[in-house]
């Protein structure tokens, strides 16, 4: 048997908080969310990654910050590395600044990338304006995201001194390309054509993973597989859970086994995906 050389747990959008609107079950994801740390430990993974929209939306800060405690409970459950992608809903309520230290994060940064085994892992933020600035409560909207100048310039530093790792790229906010009613799907970040054309260039990137799009997907652009998950908020109860373990393999091969309503993946050496 071959053996990955990263296994990198996932999962998206639990949008926790006391509501429940159209298939949002959001106090349902505290359950689910332990449901899948439990998974998670006994598979001894590398890694866990929090793709964005850990919190849905209060009203108020001291209830948001609540609400993140509590959620942050049981992730903290997991207990190796965690990381945090921010979401939009994340900053609905509170600064970036505010979440992170509720999330209790090892770092400040919105944006960073970091070393599993040999596997580059790059985490971007989606949550700014087209001027650069960052979306804070309540001053933003979801559908005019941009990743800024900063970031861009940063990531392309990032991926050249790349090299011969291979590289994930975790994204909330979608960087594929993809059309609603004959306009950019609003889930897709309006750079994301300038993203993705660095990403295309630099020749390392093996995969995008995104959230955000709550049904999930799975397509192929520029040569580089992107990966939606669905949302883990979507529908009542266990049954309707979804969450995901990522296997990286030295030949390039991916290999996301999903769980519950998320399905399992497999990416060949040279990004082809099937089912």
């Amino acid at each position: 048997m071959i053996h990955p050389i990263a296994t990198i747990g996932l999962f998206t959008d639990p949008h926790f908080a006391h509501l429940f609107y159209g298939d949002r079950h959001c106090e349902d994801s505290l359950h689910k969310l332990s449901a899948c740390v439990e998974i998670f430990s006994s598979r001894g993974l590398d890694t866990v990654i929090n793709l964005g929209d850990f919190i849905d939306k209060a009203e108020d800060k001291h209830t948001e910050l609540e609400n993140l405690n509590t959620i942050r409970g049981v992730f903290e459950h997991f207990q190796g590395s965690r990381h945090f992608v921010i979401g939009n809903h994340d900053v609905a309520t509170l600064t970036k600044s505010e979440f992170l230290a509720g999330c209790g994060t090892a770092t400040e940064k919105t944006y960073y990338a970091f070393d599993c085994h040999g596997v580059r892992c790059v985490i971007l933020d989606s949550n700014c304006h087209r001027d650069g600035r960052d979306f804070s409560e309540g001053d933003f909207d979801w559908d005019n995201a941009w990743i800024s100048d900063s970031q861009i310039a940063w990531l392309s530093t990032e991926l050249s001194s790349a090299h011969d790792q291979q590289v994930l790229v975790f994204c909330h906010g979608n960087l594929d390309g993809r059309l609603w009613n004959g306009q950019l799907d609003p889930h897709v970040v309006k750079n994301a054509t300038r993203v993705r054309a660095l990403l295309e260039d630099s020749g390392v990137v093996r995969a995008v993973i995104q959230g955000h799009y709550h049904t999930g997907l799975a397509n192929v652009v520029g040569c580089i597989p992107y990966i939606g998950l669905r949302a883990m908020v979507v529908g009542p109860g266990l049954d309707q859970n979804a969450y995901a373990i990522l296997s990286v393999f030295e030949d390039g091969r991916l290999e996301l086994e999903g769980f519950g309503k998320q399905p399992s993946i497999s990416i060949s050496a040279d990004g082809e995906i099937t089912s």
